[in-house]
């Protein structure tokens, strides 16, 4: 993979489609790298130039030079679009690569931007397993909690190689990172709606999701949409965490389709 470096950190990334076309950036969750993407990437490169970056610490050597956290990758995909997307592109981003999103968002005005299965409604069984997987005695226990949750609803093999295999393999540390990051954001914000809601200047912004499965959680953002209509959630069909995995082409359209207007 092409590497740049930025804020000491070699930055891996992959790079798809016509550098003419309109750019796309997609961010993964943490924990996850841009095989995340590897279904939905040659679709979208049918239409765009698309970028796929991994952040700081999620390259092939996890090279981390002290700790970080989420305003540490904001500034890494704000230096990386500077440098080889300036004009203008699209952010996709996953689960809680979201916060990162917002976060550009906000940082470099952009007023339009797609989100990816980012949980909406934290309930008291989420917030326990992000504590647990602070603990070194028990962050295997939390991380692996998720991994039942997420593998009882599918037989799909990207998705189960995803979870076991790509994102297993990353260390404990960045495991426990990645929940007290999460934790925090969840712990000042109150859900991601709040932190949208904050900004001085909302983005106009598809939700691709597939889950959870409840009618109530689909009613309560068709609600939430009817009030604050710079925010519209697009239900696709999947039972998993992992609509990039497990659906691409209704993830796909739902992307050209936004992007197009």
């Amino acid at each position: 993979m092409p590497t740049v470096q930025i804020n000491n950190h070699p930055i891996a990334y992959l790079e798809f489609g016509d550098p003419e076309a309109d750019t796309i950036i997609l961010l993964s969750g943490w924990a996850q790298d841009n095989r995340l993407f590897k279904n939905l990437s040659p679709l979208l490169a049918e239409t765009f130039h698309v970028l796929v970056p991994d952040y700081r610490g999620h390259d092939a050597n996890e090279t981390v030079h002290g700790d970080f956290g989420t305003e540490e990758l904001i500034d890494d995909i704000a230096a990386f679009i500077e440098l080889k997307a300036p004009k203008n592109p699209m952010l996709v981003s996953t689960s809680h690569g979201c916060w990162v999103n917002i976060g550009l968002c906000e940082r470099l005005g952009y007023e339009r931007t797609i989100l990816i299965d980012w949980l909406m409604q934290p309930h008291p069984g989420f917030i326990k397993q992000l504590e647990d997987g602070q603990d070194p005695e028990r962050y295997k226990q939390g991380r692996d909690s998720f991994f039942n949750e997420w593998e009882a609803t599918t037989d799909n093999v990207d998705v189960i190689n995803h979870m076991k295999k790509e994102m297993a393999w990353f260390s404990g540390p960045m495991w426990m990172r990645a929940c007290r990051e999460i934790l925090k954001a969840y712990t000042k914000y109150g859900s991601p709606l709040k932190r949208m809601e904050g900004l001085k200047k909302q983005p106009e912004l598809i939700h691709i999701y597939s889950q959870p499965l409840s009618a109530e959680y689909r009613k309560f953002q068709e609600d939430y949409s009817a009030g604050h209509p710079w925010f519209r959630p697009v239900h696709i069909p999947g039972q998993t965490h992992f609509p990039t995995l497990e659906n691409p082409t209704a993830v796909a359209k739902a992307i050209v389709e936004f992007r197009r207007g």
